[in-house]
């Protein structure tokens, strides 16, 4: 991926070519979410199979891809959106979603109800509930140049 933003900022090209390498080597596949985001706070992204990302508490429509590694040649369509001062972008990996207890996973709805909290409250709120994969949290809150 170094070596790729060396020549491209396109998220779509970043996955599409960052699956090259994964192909053919087993079993195994990678997941991906690509985005750039301009100080205009124009958002680019592309997803290879990752959750989508919540904009203030709403998850953001996108099309996703196939996880890098499962099809060669995949084409990572892109999305685009303009954020304002104050939006706070939040970005997390399937093991929020995908914690269980009892036979009962977290799920896509608490952690919808949850984007808007901190990294680490989303964190602590899945592991409380019963961790079972690799949790990442990531938010960022936007603010203009004139911040």
């Amino acid at each position: 991926m170094r070596t790729l933003v060396e020549f491209t900022t396109s998220p779509g090209a970043i996955c599409g070519r960052s699956e090259y390498p994964a192909c053919g080597r087993g079993a195994g596949f990678t997941t991906c979410l690509a985005i750039e985001i301009a100080t205009d706070g124009t958002l680019v992204f592309a997803n290879a199979g990752q959750l989508a990302p919540y904009r203030n508490g709403i998850e953001i429509a996108s099309e996703a891809g196939l996880p890098l590694g499962i099809i060669s040649n995949m084409v990572y369509p892109e999305s685009t959106l303009h954020l304002v001062k104050g939006d706070r972008l939040t970005l997390m990996t399937d093991g929020i979603p995908e914690a269980a207890s009892d036979h009962q996973l977290f799920g896509f709805s608490r952690t919808e109800e949850l984007s808007q909290l901190s990294p680490g409250q989303i964190a602590e709120a899945a592991q409380r509930f019963g961790q079972t994969d690799d949790i990442t949290v990531l938010s960022i809150d936007f603010c203009s140049d004139a911040c």
